[in-house]
């Protein structure tokens, strides 16, 4: 569109014509505006409104096409165009009032499945459009290996030589970032355990009032360390994968253990948000027989399980997530349940802190 000159014909200012919102054609001839607020103004004295969304002059017929947001009334000609924008508006508010939602992913018993699910969870939660920072904290440094990304700083250099966060962070894909996992978490260990006190609260300090984030998950190793310490005193719930199989059963004993110590010798309040069956075969008795165990302990926190995938296995090498990947494969179908199931968890989170 060519610029030109023009007066507004509400508010009668001279100013440029650059967008196409300023220019309004009917029978009646064309009409001038300098601004969306004049071009609202106009349409609401001719008892019309502009979609917010798509800038379409309508004329407004039911009660959800008015939505008062942030103390800004705000018009939307259909349901496509009102949901994206409702739902980003109360995304951002939840975000401002309580922060992110902060999730470990631990198992002190290793193979259970915890870097494929942190990784599947902060991939769906990005892909619906909500930022989320993935911590690693193993040294192992599988979270960097599995998205194909790598950082020159890791969670040592964030907690130990007080690194600002954003250079310690890998932008992943969009909405995903990654503070990598490597050799120098080794370091971080042999720090902390040379402190007389606050050991377990560095990474607290240092992210406590972080507000960049919707979701911060934090993949935990497979040990009861300093690190691991740090992550659970940092969390405020805890996402628990289990593989179907005994062994994992005697790993959730000691979670529960660690769990415990930490609400009272550390004083800080950390909840299970749910025990996630992994490597589900239904093919196998021990499969349903340690989900009924599970179940007989955890009750509703037991969260549907996720099937024994091959893709799931095969994604990593691909550098890809499952839902890159394998789209339409079981892994990513049982994974997306548990990011809505999620989703679900940080709405009721927002209704109870309103």
């Amino acid at each position: 569109m060519a610029s030109v000159l023009k007066n507004c014909d509400l508010c009668s200012e001279q100013f440029l014509v650059k967008f196409r919102y300023q220019v309004e054609s009917d029978d009646s001839g064309v009409t001038y505006y300098c601004s969306q607020k004049c071009k609202q103004e106009a349409t609401r004295q001719r008892g019309e409104a502009t979609c917010t969304s798509c800038g379409a002059v309508f004329d407004p017929t039911y009660a959800f096409q008015r939505v008062e947001q942030g103390g800004t009334i705000h018009y939307y000609c259909s349901m496509d165009c009102r949901r994206p924008a409702v739902d980003d508006f109360r995304r951002r508010r939840t975000h401002h009032h309580q922060g992110p939602m902060r999730i470990a992913v631990l198992n002190q018993k290793g193979g259970t499945g915890k870097t494929t699910t942190t990784v599947s969870i902060g991939a769906g939660l990005a892909e619906a459009g909500y930022r989320v920072l993935i911590i690693d904290v193993d040294s192992q440094g599988h979270v960097g290996i599995s998205l194909g990304c790598k950082g020159n700083y890791s969670l040592y250099h964030l907690m130990i030589e007080n690194k600002p966060l954003a250079q310690c962070t890998v932008s992943a894909r969009p909405n995903l970032d990654v503070v990598p996992g490597d050799d120098s978490l080794a370091s971080a260990e042999i720090f902390l355990a040379r402190q007389s006190e606050e050991r377990d609260k560095y990474l607290r300090r240092v992210l406590g009032e972080n507000r960049d984030y919707d979701f911060i998950l934090l993949d935990c190793g497979p040990s009861l360390s300093l690190l691991n310490m740090n992550a659970l005193t940092f969390a405020d719930h805890l996402l628990v994968p289990v593989s179907c199989d005994y062994l994992s059963l005697i790993g959730v004993k000691q979670v529960l253990k660690t769990i415990k110590n930490i609400n009272k010798v550390l004083l800080h309040p950390i909840s299970i948000l749910g025990i996630l069956p992994t490597f589900y075969d239904m093919r196998n008795n021990i499969s349903d027989e340690s989900i009924k165990t599970l179940k007989g302990y955890f009750h509703d926190k037991v969260l549907p399980p996720i099937r024994v995938n091959t893709r799931l296995k095969e994604a990593p090498r691909h550098k890809q997530t499952i839902f890159e990947f394998a789209p339409s494969s079981r892994g990513a179908t049982d994974y997306q349940k548990i990011v809505d199931w999620l989703l679900e968890q940080n709405q009721q989170r927002a209704q109870a802190s309103a």
